[in-house]
């Protein structure tokens, strides 16, 4: 059963943006991400965010297999002594390489997962983590009934259009901060890119799927419709490219610096700071913040619009090297018009 919180008028006066950056693995020596005698994983995040006094949240997954716990231990010590938020991001691939979906785990198998894991963060000096995002977006209501009992508060996993994602997000409760199953949701702030119904043609507030014309139009649109709370998708490998291991547990291979992402960062980065309807907060000052006032936090379900024009920009940038949607996005008109010249010709020849 979903519990949604009551609202009443929004009572807040800008819209709070969170920086999450998924931190999946940080075992190995692509959490750094090093090209050139230059990082661009983890640490690039942490200096481009502080050039602007701004904190982010990093969830992060603390599995490691044992000979890497060492590199772990290394990274870790870096991120906690950066003072940015860290929170729990669980991928249980290391426990078995044969379930990568927390889904895959029974009730008393994830119970153990996510203790452990919170005892691993705990240990390293990470204050004990109150926000929750599954691996793969492998969220079930299980893990949702569980989490209060574990000291967790928020959860940031709800994504409708990942298939993993097995709990529905109702459409009057997206993009907003309500409370599902005992926890409250982090919305994955969503936007929609084409006019159909339901989640189809939605995606997420994530400098990996977007461009920045898209990330621009987003933010104003939050702001100006009154949503108190964004959240931007980083991941630790966001700023470069990669070749993936050919073997388990071995780090990503660099091969080039992510320009283009880079400069979109900077971009919004440059936005939030000149803009005063906007504060940067880490997932753990949301919470403070709820706690102070609830209502700072209730606002209306909106889900901003970007339209064909940028969603048609955004497959040319995208074209390479991000999957076969924007493939066919570019594909599909071209071969329309094709088709629908190749008839026309046809029928002209035929009433001759």
């Amino acid at each position: 059963m979903l519990l949604v919180l009551e609202t009443s008028s929004p009572a807040y006066a800008v819209t709070y943006v969170v920086f999450t950056t998924d931190v999946c693995w940080v075992c190995g020596t692509d959490f750094r991400g090093s090209y050139q005698g230059v990082d661009y994983g983890a640490p690039f995040i942490v200096d481009r965010l502080n050039r602007h006094g701004m904190k982010g949240t990093f969830f992060v997954s603390p599995f490691c297999p044992d000979n890497l716990k060492d590199t772990m231990r290394s990274n870790m010590e870096f991120l906690v002594a950066s003072g940015h938020d860290i929170q729990f991001h669980p991928h249980p691939d290391v426990i078995d390489v044969n379930r990568e979906l927390l889904t895959d785990y029974s009730y008393s198998e994830k119970e153990a997962l996510y203790k452990q894991g919170i005892s691993e963060l705990t240990g390293l000096g990470v204050p004990h983590p109150i926000a929750f995002r599954a691996g793969n977006y492998a969220l079930d209501r299980e893990t949702l009934e569980m989490l209060p009992s574990l000291g967790i508060k928020i959860d940031s996993s709800i994504f409708p259009n990942e298939p993993a994602s097995a709990v529905p997000l109702p459409r009057d409760d997206a993009n907003r901060f309500v409370k599902i199953n005992g926890v409250f949701e982090l919305p994955i702030t969503l936007i929609r890119f084409l006019p159909l119904p339901g989640y189809w043609a939605t995606t997420a507030l994530d400098l990996d799927r977007t461009i920045w014309s898209e990330q621009q139009t987003t933010l104003d649109q939050l702001a100006s419709h009154e949503v108190p709370v964004a959240t931007i998708f980083l991941h630790f490998h966001t700023f470069y490219t990669f070749a993936r291991p050919t073997k388990a547990f071995d780090p990503l291979t660099v091969t080039e610096v992510n320009w283009e992402n880079i400069a979109e960062l900077d971009a919004v980065l440059t936005m939030l700071a000149h803009d005063p309807r906007f504060r940067v907060v880490t997932v753990r000052d949301l919470w403070d913040i709820f706690i102070r006032d609830p209502q700072a936090l209730q606002g209306p379900a909106f889900i901003p619009y970007t339209g064909v024009l940028m969603t048609y920009e955004r497959a040319w940038a995208h074209f390479f090297g991000h999957g076969i949607k924007n493939k066919i996005l570019i594909l599909f008109p071209i071969m329309a018009v094709a088709m629908l010249m190749l008839l026309v010709g046809l029928r002209f020849r035929a009433s001759r």
